[in-house]
């Protein structure tokens, strides 16, 4: 008995053990989800810094009529103010860092700032795009009649002490500047070399030394209509300079695009001129909350007509086009996205 009792308890024992081994663990918990950051409560006010450039300019103008726009659709007590500086490549980097909430920029410079080349020395990934295309910019190459050339490959061929201007190191027209010239395998040495010379400096020294005969050769990126050129054109015989189109496309890999700048748009400007263009644009981040993104996109696409009133460069401008990446330079913010998607012009 004693060994029988000893068996059955051996027998159970282990049939307990293989129960025990063939079953499975509880499974852990999942973890929760996580939270997603809250948007802001869509009546609360912002207070947005807008930068564009100088008091005066056309930036500074086209801002505040944009934020005249903006003010009618963004919460009660909201404030937008606009900031008169830092330009073309200088707005980027204001938002980047957060010593803005949002700018007029170019579309070639913003491309640049998020990829972190040229003008800039690192990426600025978080920049964000709202619209796009707000008006026509063109790359204008301009010679004084005097200088005798037709192509600015001449200047390489001849090795002609060209007295270049520009405006100052670091603007987008400086850069466009040097790109060409580099395109043609022409450096700012090469023309002191040569015997001529390179100076960086404002429109109005530039103005005055086309005037006075100390100048020969011009390049900036203008609007029709743009005041500077404008006067040296009345002021001075100038010719506008075309652009090869072999030169066009390997400029194109700067983000550039190929334009006419139609003839007649300028004293002297007997013919279209085929150069390259870009275009502005409005810039943020993705810090920007998405309602705020929606809400100025949905300002400025939907108040055209009073935005032409305040500046008739925006005549150009196309909302239905304003979400294309080429014509913002950087990642389409969500906010912005929404709108166009609701419109129908993102399918």
């Amino acid at each position: 008995m004693q060994l029988k009792k000893v068996v059955i308890l051996v027998i159970v024992a282990a049939l307990t053990v293989g129960l025990i081994g063939c079953a499975q663990p509880a499974p852990a918990p999942a973890p929760p989800a996580p939270t997603p950051a809250p948007e802001p409560p869509k009546d609360q006010p912002v207070h947005l810094r807008f930068a564009s450039w100088g008091l005066g300019s056309a930036w500074y103008v086209q801002a505040a009529t944009i934020a005249t726009a903006m003010r009618t659709r963004l919460p009660k007590g909201s404030t937008v103010d606009v900031l008169p500086f830092a330009g073309g490549t200088g707005n980027n980097t204001l938002v980047a860092t957060g010593e803005a909430e949002m700018a007029i920029s170019f579309n070639v410079s913003t491309r640049w700032a998020v990829d972190g080349v040229l003008a800039y020395d690192k990426a600025m990934p978080n920049l964000r795009g709202l619209v796009g295309g707000l008006d026509e910019f063109y790359v204008a190459i301009v010679a004084s009649k005097k200088l005798d050339i037709t192509s600015l490959k001449d200047i390489k061929d001849r090795q002609l002490p060209v007295r270049l201007v520009t405006v100052p190191k670091g603007g987008l027209g400086e850069y466009s500047a040097g790109l060409i010239l580099k395109a043609y395998g022409i450096s700012y040495d090469d023309l002191t070399k040569w015997g001529g010379s390179v100076r960086h400096t404002s429109f109005e020294s530039i103005v005055s030394a086309f005037k006075d005969g100390q100048a020969d050769l011009f390049i900036h990126t203008i609007t029709v209509g743009h005041p500077s050129l404008t006067e040296i054109a009345v002021s001075t015989d100038i010719h506008f300079i075309d652009l090869e189109p072999a030169i066009v496309s390997a400029l194109e890999k700067f983000g550039y695009v190929p334009a006419t700048l139609p003839k007649g748009s300028f004293r002297g400007q007997v013919a279209d001129s085929h150069i390259i263009g870009l275009a502005s644009n409005l810039v943020a981040t993705d810090k920007m909350p998405d309602d705020v993104a929606y809400r100025i996109t949905k300002a400025v696409c939907e108040s055209k007509e009073d935005l032409v009133k305040g500046h008739a460069a925006f005549a150009p401008f196309k909302p239905e086009e304003a979400w294309r990446p080429g014509l913002l330079g950087a990642p389409l913010h969500p906010g912005a996205e929404k709108y166009y998607r609701e419109r129908g012009w993102i399918k």
